[in-house]
């Protein structure tokens, strides 16, 4: 154990962070319009600033963002139909869903992990979930998921 495993946990969002503005800024998701990236394990609460600073770049620095994109489209744009993000344990993320993007937002418990949320993910989730609308919170803890892998609900519902 050393001080760098410490500084690269608490950093590990820049490498997803990096490879997002790398797919955004050379146009994959321009190119492939149906392509879904799903960035898993690096929680939410970076991707506002992420977004932010990717859409000031393309606006503001178009000598650094040197590839444009078609219709008016911008970065975030692109996040919000092409990307979505597997958490855990983000309080702070499901605060700024609303910028995220509610559709962008997948729950995951990491079992069988020793990091996982597993036996506590109920409680867990009903402390990060707290005042989420319960149309939001069904798309967070599964919907999303089901849409994004084309999961066949109405084979995984138990009948009544």
């Amino acid at each position: 154990m050393t001080l760098r495993d410490a500084s690269s946990r608490a950093t590990k969002a820049f490498y997803p962070a990096l490879s997002l503005c790398d797919l955004i800024f050379s146009g994959v998701f321009e190119r492939h319009p149906s392509l879904t990236v799903a960035i898993v394990e690096f929680e939410l609460a970076w991707a506002p600033h992420v977004l932010s600073t990717m859409d000031y770049t393309y606006r503001e620095r178009t000598g650094e963002a040197i590839y444009r994109f078609k219709n008016a489209m911008l970065p975030s744009d692109f996040f919000h139909r092409n990307v979505v993000l597997g958490f855990q344990e983000d309080a702070i993320g499901i605060r700024l869903r609303d910028v995220i993007g509610i559709d962008s937002l997948m729950w995951g418990s990491d079992y069988p992990h020793s990091e996982s949320t597993f036996p506590e993910s109920r409680r867990i989730l009903a402390e990060i979930l707290a005042g989420v609308p319960d149309g939001e919170q069904a798309k967070i803890v599964g919907g999303n998921t089901a849409r994004v892998y084309n999961f066949d609900l109405a084979k995984l519902t138990v009948p009544a």
